[in-house]
């Protein structure tokens, strides 16, 4: 049986609660990612150059744990992820399908955006405990580490934000996001979404894992 889009779209819009407001909900992400951000970089003193290979250590990490829980938690049926496998196979992927990837209201950004309290509870259990043990051996290395950790997290709702905005808009058009949008396309298509193009920001894992797929040349 064909998966009615329409119909799944209408219902889960009448179940969204009124007073769920898409602005605040991607406000309140990105003014505390950046807010933290930003206490932790006023934390740096006189780096030195080797203390910088913490970002890009940090951002391959968090390509591997943001791959890791996509195939894991969101694909793969597990009883202490229910909610994250119902909420993203259960609802994104009935919400938004190949060919029907872009959002038409602000409302939708509920189906796109993680719930609002996740990135506190990220922040908690990754991000502070990361801080704090590396802070014990290099205060610099620390805020660097934790930083580029927040950052991965804004640049994974960023991306994911994009590659559901019309063809036409402008930042749907910028090199990256465009290769990147055309990937998650795939990734929708019912009979790949199980096994290929599971990152969403740069598909790091998924070209060392071999999950990368790409529609062959015309």
């Amino acid at each position: 049986m064909a998966h009615d889009v329409d119909a799944f779209r209408a219902r889960y819009r009448a179940a969204i609660h009124p007073r769920y407001n898409a602005w605040w909900h991607g406000g309140f992400v990105f003014g505390l990612g950046m807010a933290l951000i930003a206490f932790l970089l006023m934390q740096l003193q006189a780096v030195q150059g080797w203390e910088w290979l913490a970002v890009p250590v940090a951002l391959v990490f968090f390509n591997w744990g943001e791959y890791t829980v996509h195939l894991e938690l969101g694909h793969r049926k597990r009883p202490w992820g229910r909610l994250f496998y119902q909420r993203h196979t259960g609802d994104h992927h009935s919400f938004f399908v190949q060919g029907r990837m872009q959002f038409e209201t602000p409302q939708d950004w509920r189906v796109i955006f993680f719930p609002a309290w996740l990135i506190v509870v990220y922040s908690l259990l990754l991000v502070l405990p990361a801080y704090v043990l590396l802070g014990l051996l290099n205060t610099n290395v620390a805020a660097l580490f934790a930083a580029s950790l927040l950052a991965g997290y804004l640049s994974y709702e960023f991306f994911h934000a994009c590659e559901h905005l019309p063809p036409t808009h402008p930042l749907a058009r910028l090199p990256g996001i465009r290769q990147m949008r055309e990937h998650h396309d795939l990734h929708h298509r019912r009979d790949l979404m199980q096994t290929h193009n599971f990152n969403i920001v740069f598909p790091l894992q998924d070209v060392l894992r071999g999950t990368r797929f790409r529609e062959p040349p015309a």
